[in-house]
């Protein structure tokens, strides 16, 4: 008995996918000119018929919320940091954590990193966070989060959390470290640890 109902259970469990995956809906017009919609065949003689194969759900689900897409397309968020230690590993957990949308640049990675870097925040320190237009230099938790507020930044992380999109600008035409050309150069072209 028991093991009739779980066989019938794993039955169905397997038919249900089954009829969900493959759903045929019609699409006619009638014959007073309104649009019909049905998953059931049109009545015979129904000119113009229209059929559509649909699978799965037809609902479109964004993993951020629209207060977070708002403050993202208001204010994106970009933060240049690299290998620096305790200050970038505790910035980059911190946007991590509160599931903050993020572009990573990382400026030890390339010369036009390191450039972009140099052109965007006109500093030598990372990490660097930029919100829209503002720019604050160094790891501060509550400075950062102050400023994630304003922009319009949930404070509590969506259901799953976005991952970080890293710049790769000239990365894939080049070894993965830019050589400098001699020490002075390379000394001027990697960013201080704050």
């Amino acid at each position: 008995m028991k093991t009739s109902f779980i066989l019938s259970l794993l039955s169905l469990a397997i038919l249900v996918p089954a009829s969900v995956d493959a759903q045929q809906v019609y699409r006619w017009v009638d014959a007073d000119g309104r649009v019909q919609y049905s998953d059931q065949p049109p009545p015979p003689g129904t000119k113009n018929v229209q059929e559509k194969n649909v699978g799965g759900s037809s609902i479109q689900n964004n993993d951020l919320s629209l207060v977070a897409q708002d403050a993202q397309k208001k204010n994106p968020v970009t933060v240049y940091i690299s290998e620096c230690g305790e200050s970038c590993d505790a910035a980059k957990a911190y946007l991590n954590k509160r599931g903050i949308p993020h572009t990573v640049v990382d400026p030890t990675r390339s010369l036009e990193l390191n450039k972009k870097f140099k052109e965007e925040t006109g500093g030598q320190v990372v990490p660097v966070l930029k919100v829209g237009e503002k720019r604050l230099s160094g790891w501060s938790e509550s400075s950062w989060a102050s400023s994630l507020d304003a922009a319009g930044y949930p404070k509590t992380p969506p259901f799953s959390k976005p991952k970080p999109v890293e710049d790769r600008a000239g990365l894939d035409a080049a070894p993965s470290k830019a050589p400098a050309p001699d020490a002075d150069k390379a000394k001027a072209a990697t960013p201080n640890k704050g």
